[in-house]
């Protein structure tokens, strides 16, 4: 990367770095304002934040869609703040940043000494809820690498407050090793990798690409699965993760079963808050044959591994 990509780089993560010193709630209060200007720049994502909530609440008036849509922007502006100050600020995040319960299901899946893969979906308040789990247990995490070294640097730097290690989504090896030690390692697997990578099952009613390496990490991990998920009060603004007990006999013998199994976890907590789900993602591009084309226009195939 030249010296001048560079240097705007650093401009352009100063504003961050300035917002993380701040605290949070008044960091929150400052980026607010962003919603509805984000919502106007970000013309195709608003479109399929729509799409998909048309998809997965058709029982709800219009009207109270673009409600739903106009939070999830909020929530999308106040997570600029979350994630500055998760990444920035020193110390510890006491109960007033929120909790982490069900721990003992942590406990009890670690218990005979394999290792745990926690499950969870995007949400918002995904950053501060890794951190709150983080500074209570020692885990790894899975991400996708960014182009950008000044980005991937900020980006790793402000993680390694809280996460033991950051695993690239690419380093399978590392991430089966990890588990394999007996390692804690996170995943949000709610992602569409296409046909090649996932098995169809049901979400929100939708028949859903949903990842096969879900299954496949767990069986070369050895480990024990455990969902997560977390939620925040839009009131206090405090984040708190759930943790549940262990999925029992997964993976099984019917990919389909488990991966429906997944996504039904992964539903109920969504509609305990649905404008905190990241519903940016093109998350039902990916249609069976006979299926109707659910975004206007024929998903290309996924590029790469």
């Amino acid at each position: 990367m030249s010296t001048m990509p560079k240097l705007l780089t650093h401009l352009a993560v100063l504003p961050a770095r300035l917002l993380g010193r701040l605290p949070l709630p008044l960091a929150r209060r400052l980026v607010r304002p962003l919603a509805p200007l984000l919502r106007l720049a970000m013309a195709s994502r608003r479109r399929v934040v729509e799409r998909n909530l048309a998809l997965c609440f058709p029982e709800l008036a219009p009207a109270e869609r673009d409600h739903l849509s106009r939070r999830h922007f909020r929530n999308l502006a106040e997570s600029l703040a979350e994630v500055a100050v998760t990444w920035q600020r020193p110390g510890r995040f006491d109960e007033r940043f929120g909790e982490v319960v069900g721990l003992e299901h942590l406990e009890a899946a670690r218990a005979d000494g394999r290792g745990v893969m926690l499950i969870t979906g995007h949400t918002t308040c995904l950053e501060v809820g890794a951190r709150l789990f983080g500074e209570r247990v020692e885990a790894a995490g899975i991400y996708r690498p960014l182009n950008n070294p000044v980005l991937e640097e900020f980006q790793n730097r402000g993680r390694s407050r809280y996460a033991r290690q950051m695993l690239s989504r690419y380093d399978l090896r590392g991430m089966v090793r990890h588990l394999r030690s007996g390692g804690v390692l996170w995943y949000a697997p709610d992602q569409d990798f296409g046909l090649s990578r996932s098995t169809f099952a049901p979400f929100f009613g939708i028949e859903t690409a949903t990842a096969n390496g879900i299954l496949e990490l767990a069986r070369l991990g050895r480990a024990v699965v455990v969902p997560m998920y977390p939620l925040k009060d839009e009131a206090s603004g405090r984040v708190t993760v759930h943790l549940e007990a262990a999925f029992d006999g997964f993976p099984g013998d019917d990919a389909r079963a488990d991966l429906a199994r997944f996504n039904a976890f992964l539903e109920r907590y969504v509609r305990m808050a649905p404008a905190q789900y990241w519903w940016l993602h093109r998350r039902f591009k990916t249609a069976p044959p006979d299926d109707a084309d659910r975004y206007g226009e024929r998903a290309k195939p996924p590029v790469g591994p």
